[in-house]
């Protein structure tokens, strides 16, 4: 009988374990061009989740790109400093947040696709290089989005996410689509639950 005991709190302390430990999604984690609410935002008007850092100002969502841009889409749109695509032949950082209060940071990841004209310098977690970068000033930067990952130097609450790019040319922009997840927290009943079947783990074993 005290087998049967032992076996049941240590199934019970597995489930609560594994279920306080499932990833989810990292919900304040936006794409480019998007509003408040997370849907396409009109050209023209100020991106609700990247900024540029040189400014401190909101970025704008492109009102016309040309043509030989990869095709915005519902999930993500091209961004600059001005909806025009101006200044040209600069140097910017496309700066957005989000926070993992009540996950795992060490668990983690972001994977997405991003895209620039023209060049790729750098994307930064936490203000540390990640070593990803769209190097040169080739038309594929554009044309198309490239894929990516991140799986490690996240922290416990606000993390900030930097993309460095670079335009050469007559105008600029810039596009991320992202997607995270991460382990939740367990929440404090949980926890309480697995302290009750270690108490009962423990007694059980006393007894025998």
């Amino acid at each position: 009988m005290s087998f049967i005991r032992n076996s049941f709190s240590a199934l019970a302390l597995t489930v609560v374990l594994a279920a306080g430990a499932q990833a989810a999604p990292i919900l304040g984690l936006f794409s480019t061009g998007l509003n408040a609410a997370g849907t396409a935002q009109t050209g023209g008007l100020a991106d609700a989740h990247y900024n540029v850092v040189s400014s401190g100002a909101p970025a704008v969502v492109l009102t016309a790109p040309p043509g030989t841009y990869a095709a915005n889409s519902a999930a993500s749109k091209w961004i600059w400093a001005q909806a025009n695509g101006q200044p040209a032949i600069t140097t910017f950082t496309f700066r957005t947040t989000f926070d993992l209060s009540g996950m795992d940071a060490a668990s983690a990841q972001i994977s997405g696709l991003w895209g620039t004209d023209n060049t790729g310098i750098d994307i930064l977690l936490n203000g540390i290089s990640t070593g990803i970068s769209l190097p040169g000033s080739a038309v594929t930067n554009f044309t198309s989005l490239h894929s990516f990952s991140i799986g490690s130097g996240f922290v416990a609450g606000v993390n900030t996410l930097d993309f460095v790019v670079k335009d050469v040319g007559v105008v600029g922009a810039f596009r991320a689509e992202l997607r995270g997840t991460a382990n939740t927290i367990p929440e404090p009943a949980s926890l309480a639950l697995v302290g009750l079947s270690l108490l009962g783990l423990g007694a059980t074993r006393r007894r025998r």
